[in-house]
């Protein structure tokens, strides 16, 4: 019994644990979900809540503010990878203080549960939990910064293999990660 437990742990066999939230460290339905979420004690990856300003959100929000149409909304492109390639600086040079970092993964998903999520992975659980520490409730650009250890370890179990190949239908509402790419 325990080896069928051990087996299925995480997946969509397990009844019990959210394989999603196992997954990604996200799940669509929050609190309200059905299964357990196992919120990690320690980790060698910390995620950062909704900290980047997502471009296409962004503009909807101003949209909406100016009482515009949300329809048809245009980014500037040139100018949403120069605020990315900023924000991907600022954020590698401050969790850079912590220790050496494995990844740093930003997401470009636009689903409520995971906009904006920052990912990061340090090579030591230690080196994790002094971000974390000195990073929870501290502000950037104005957002006060919310930062949990994340089951997230297997960034290739995380992500959209489809995004990668340029083909997810889901687009941006999808459950599996969009890594943001750096240019």
């Amino acid at each position: 019994m325990a080896k069928h437990l051990a087996r299925i742990h995480g997946t969509e066999e397990d009844k019990v644990n959210c394989p999603f939230y196992f997954k990604i460290g996200a799940c669509r339905h929050g609190d309200r979900c059905s299964r357990i979420h196992h919120r990690p004690a320690f980790s060698p990856t910390i995620l950062i809540k909704h900290i980047f300003k997502h471009p296409m959100r962004e503009a909807e929000l101003q949209a909406a503010r100016e009482g515009r149409s949300v329809d048809g909304i245009v980014v500037d492109e040139a100018k949403a990878r120069e605020d990315f390639l900023v924000f991907f600086e600022d954020m590698y040079v401050e969790l850079s203080k912590f220790g050496r970092l494995d990844a740093l993964h930003i997401c470009d998903n636009v689903g409520d549960h995971m906009i904006g999520h920052v990912y990061a992975k340090f090579s030591d659980e230690e080196e994790a939990a002094d971000a974390l520490n000195v990073m929870n409730g501290r502000f950037y650009d104005g957002r006060r910064m919310e930062v949990e250890f994340s089951p997230v370890t297997d960034f290739l179990e995380a992500r959209c293999r489809d995004f990668d190949e340029e083909s997810c239908r889901r687009g941006g509402f999808c459950n599996f990660m969009h890594i943001k790419p750096v240019p």
